[in-house]
Order: structure tokens, then sequence, then C-alpha cells
């Protein structure tokens, strides 16, 4: 019987900007991109070396954005805009995940992977996710993108934003793109809405759009406030992307 090597905690791995993760399965080392959260270096569950092993013969990869393109030992590459990949009865030691940077937030991308060296994961590997994070500052007279993702392959998007000062109010508005460059208002922000001292705006939509993005400004120039901004995007349909 095969073992199955993963993360440390057996957890996904939240804070990861965009760039290269390694997975480095003889080692047992996960090598994260500059900016994410530290530490950058982290120690799977188990290496290949302890094992007596040199290979990995199985693999699932999920990545919070389907635009991430997987690098399987030298011979596999995966950019099919999918969120989970399963590749089974297939010989590696490392395996790359290339992060683009369709973030704002940069350091918000989220992995998760699970490796046997049996010739079939024998994990259960879901196909149903979500990702979500969160975000605070403090308004400024000029309108700032707070929140942008690329969100291809989710079906759910969700986004609060919360006007955590006492004092000052804030202008929301929520856009979407299909190109990630071209971005129109959603329905209800065609002009902002603003969100008054401790209250909050609810963003819910099942229109799958390729991009989402959010912006804030303060209501008055000069009178800023502090936010928090949380997004929740869901897939409960399994592995359909784009």
């Amino acid at each position: 019987m095969g073992s199955l090597l993963g993360t440390d905690d057996g957890d996904e791995i939240i804070g990861v900007a965009s760039g290269a993760v390694f997975l480095d399965f003889v080692a047992g080392t996960i090598t994260l991109p500059e900016g994410s959260t530290a530490p950058l270096v982290r120690n799977m569950n188990k290496n290949l070396n302890d094992l007596g092993l040199n290979q990995c013969n199985s693999i699932g990869i999920w990545c919070s954005d389907a635009d991430a393109q997987i690098f399987l030992g030298s011979a596999i590459t995966m950019s099919d805009h999918q969120l989970s990949h399963v590749i089974n009865n297939y010989a590696f030691s490392n395996a790359r995940i290339e992060i683009p940077t369709n973030s704002t937030p940069d350091a918000t991308n989220q992995i998760f992977f699970m490796a046997s060296t049996d010739n079939w994961l024998g994990y259960s590997f879901p196909h149903i996710s979500h990702q979500r994070s969160e975000v605070s500052g403090t308004s400024t007279t000029a309108q700032s993108i707070i929140l942008s993702k690329h969100v291809g392959a989710y079906n759910q998007f969700m986004i609060t934003t919360s006007n955590t000062g006492g004092a000052n109010s804030i202008d929301v508005q929520i856009e979407f793109s299909e190109n990630g460059t071209d971005f129109f208002p959603d329905s209800g922000y065609s002009t902002a809405v603003t969100v008054a001292p401790l209250s909050y705006n609810a963003f819910a939509s099942e229109i799958e759009h390729h991009f989402y993005r959010l912006q804030i400004n303060s209501t008055s120039a000069g009178n800023h406030s502090a936010y928090t901004v949380f997004w929740n995007f869901v897939n409960d349909r399994g592995t359909s992307g784009r």
C-alpha cells in the first residue's frame, strides 16, 4: 500500500502570491513565490527520501485561480482552465504551479495538493470547492482597486464590504470583465453605492463573468474610513472551467 504526500498539516496553503510554486517530493519541500505568507519553504508530511523511493505515481492539485499552469515532471503541462486536476499512473518527482498575476491583493491565492506513491491516488480529491479571504484598509479620496479576481470556473460570487469606521461614509463600486482589461459596472453599481459608518454592502451573484473587481473611495474628499472586504467564490458544479 502506497503513501500519501501533502502539506504537513493536511490543510490548503493560503496567502500565495503570483509566480511559481515548487513541489519537491524527493526532499518533501514546498517553495512559495516571493511575497507569499511566510514561511516560503515548508515541509510536506513525508518525503520520498525517507520512504526509500524516488518517484510518486499519482497526484491531485487544486489552485484557486483556474488560469494557473501545472507542470508535472518534465513532460506534462496542463493549462485547461480548471480548478482541480488529478493525474494517475504517471511517475514524477516534482511539480510546479505557475500562478498568474490575476489577483489584487496579489498574495491571496490558495493551493492544495495530495500525491501518492501508488499508481492510483487513493484519495477522493474534491471537485467542489471555494476560495474565501478578506482584506482591510482605509479609504482614500481617489477611487482605488481593493479587490480584483479572475473567477473563471466559479459559479457563485459573494462580496461583502464593511465600513468599520464610526464617522465617515465610503463609496463602493463592483465591476465585471471578460478579458481582465475592460471593466463595466455590475447591476446596481452604475454609480457608486454609499456605505454609511458601521454599515455594510452585500453583493451576491451567479452570473459567471470572467473577472470581478471592487473599488472604494471616501464619499467626502479627505474624510476617510476604515473598511474590511470579505469575499467567497464558490464552485459547486465540479470541474467546469473557462
